[in-house]
């Protein structure tokens, strides 16, 4: 009797852990788009680079990700959220195919920029060092405004 009541407290204990799946409403919310100094038939969004003196660039018409390669489910602040004062970051765990499309493409592109858009603004553009897969970090200036990026995500990549 004791094994059946800890079988069922365990089963359903599992069921309300369990996240709920998470639709996309607006895969443009956050996309991430390949940047070179330098503009070309493919590369034609002039953007400044998010760091002081990095200059401008020019970022893909193609996104290499969208919304749409984002297991939403499962984004969460990395290293926990444990203030309300200071930068954050934000772990985008990546669907298995979209991070084999972006570990391809970072090995053919070490030196170059990963722009990261947030709701069509340049937020991040990281140089690529090596290769990349799994997922994004994505930097906010605040824990509050990464409050309000979770739940947007969580909601689809709309406002609530």
């Amino acid at each position: 009797m004791a094994i059946a009541a800890w079988a069922s407290l365990f089963l359903s204990c599992g069921e309300n852990t369990k996240s709920a799946r998470v639709v996309v409403r607006n895969p443009e919310y956050l996309v991430a788009r390949p940047i070179q100094r330098e503009a070309d038939a493919e590369h034609t969004i002039l953007v400044e680079l998010p760091y002081s003196g990095a200059g401008v660039g020019y970022a893909s018409d193609a996104p290499l990700l969208d919304l749409n390669s984002i297991v939403l489910e499962g984004v969460e602040f990395s290293g926990g959220r444990t203030s309300l004062a200071g930068e954050a970051t934000l772990w985008l765990p990546l669907k298995p195919e979209a991070s084999k499309r972006l570990e391809a493409w970072s090995a053919q592109h070490t030196g170059e920029y990963l722009g990261i858009f947030l709701k069509g603004k340049l937020v991040s553009a990281p140089r690529i060092q090596s290769t990349i897969s799994g997922g994004i970090p994505l930097r906010v200036p605040s824990k509050s405004e990464g409050d309000v990026v979770l739940k947007e995500l969580r909601n689809g990549g709309a406002a609530r």
